[in-house]
């Protein structure tokens, strides 16, 4: 069973959370190329563009979420505590396991076009106890968002020509690059807040 310790009092402070914040929007804007990128595998005639547009974008913001980290790097993230980080790693192990069970299931079944939408559902259930862990709101929608594309993606592939991965990509990505973006501009208020008087 996974707990959460109530102990972290550190993270009151502005510059904890806004670090936290910061590599949260990295994260999530590398998630989003990534899916962008899976989205043109073979995508339906007049995607291409958009996936695209939204590569550089997320690679935009990754670049803003690393600049925001790199000015709070003398700040102690979350993972700096070993509870967090024990609870971290066994929703990362959870996510890891039920992937590959998923790989292996469809892989077997002969169904390996509907992997990108079973990833991103996963993807999406483990934002939420992430979400609840590091205490970023943004996690929650962006992973009800996510599962909602996954399931889309899978039920698009069954009844039309679209493949799972255009779907799941677009969606994914989306979802995951307006997080990241929510993540950076929520870092820069708190960086704000703490240089107040």
């Amino acid at each position: 069973m996974i707990t959460y310790r109530a102990e972290r009092t550190r993270l009151a402070s502005p510059d904890a959370h806004a670090i936290d914040f910061a590599i949260t929007g990295l994260v999530l804007s590398v998630a989003a190329m990534a899916w962008f990128g899976w989205g043109q595998a073979q995508p339906p005639a007049g995607w291409s563009p958009a996936l695209i547009t939204g590569s550089f974008a997320s690679l935009a913001t990754a670049l803003a979420a690393g600049a925001a980290t790199w000015r709070h790097r003398n700040a102690e993230p979350s993972m700096h505590d070993p509870a967090v980080r024990r609870v971290y790693w066994r929703i990362v192990a959870v996510e890891a396991a039920a992937c590959v069970l998923g790989i292996a299931t469809l892989t077997a079944a002969g169904k390996t076009a509907y992997l990108p939408a079973w990833i991103l559902l996963v993807v999406g259930a483990h934002f939420l106890p992430l979400g609840r862990l590091f205490r970023i709101a943004e996690l929650y929608p962006a992973g009800l968002a996510v599962s909602v594309v996954a399931a889309a993606a899978a039920i698009t592939g069954t009844v039309t020509a679209v493949r799972p991965s255009a779907v799941a990509g677009a969606g994914g990505g989306l979802a995951c690059l307006i997080a990241a973006l929510s993540c950076v501009r929520r870092s820069r208020a708190a960086t704000r807040a703490e240089s107040r008087p």
